[in-house]
């Protein structure tokens, strides 16, 4: 598996495990936002993931960013907020056992995509490390 997947896939799993977040989304956490019928909000999803070429002790690795979306239908901010943050406590300074991680994850900043007439989206990017294997 590739250093972005593996990422994807870590962060989407600690998610998952993390009872503050799956109480509220169930299991309603996505690489891809499924389009089969009627939204189901609220839910999480993996969004653009970005790979910088690096080396680290001389072998070859890549910093990598991921952003995170929360979307809710709820009508303003809070619940997406609070899911955001507790994705965000969920992951920061988190150090998976394995899978080529150079050091732990990091959140590197978050924000909100807020329109009056549209669910409300809230965004938070993680950071890490990963030796390219």
């Amino acid at each position: 598996m590739t250093p972005e997947l593996t990422l994807r896939d870590t962060v989407l799993e600690r998610l998952r495990a993390t009872p503050a977040v799956s109480a509220v989304v169930g299991g309603k956490i996505y690489d891809d936002v499924p389009a089969d019928g009627e939204p189901d909000l609220p839910w999480i999803f993996a969004g653009p993931l970005n790979a910088t070429r690096l080396e680290v002790g001389g072998l070859p690795a890549w910093d990598l960013r991921l952003r995170i979306f929360i979307e809710s239908a709820a009508f303003d901010r809070d619940q997406a907020w609070s899911l955001a943050r507790a994705g965000m406590r969920a992951l920061e300074g988190f150090e998976p056992a394995e899978g080529g991680f150079c050091d732990r994850i990091s959140v590197r900043q978050a924000g909100d995509v807020i329109s009056p007439l549209t669910v409300k989206a809230a965004f938070f990017d993680v950071a890490a490390v990963m030796l390219d294997a």
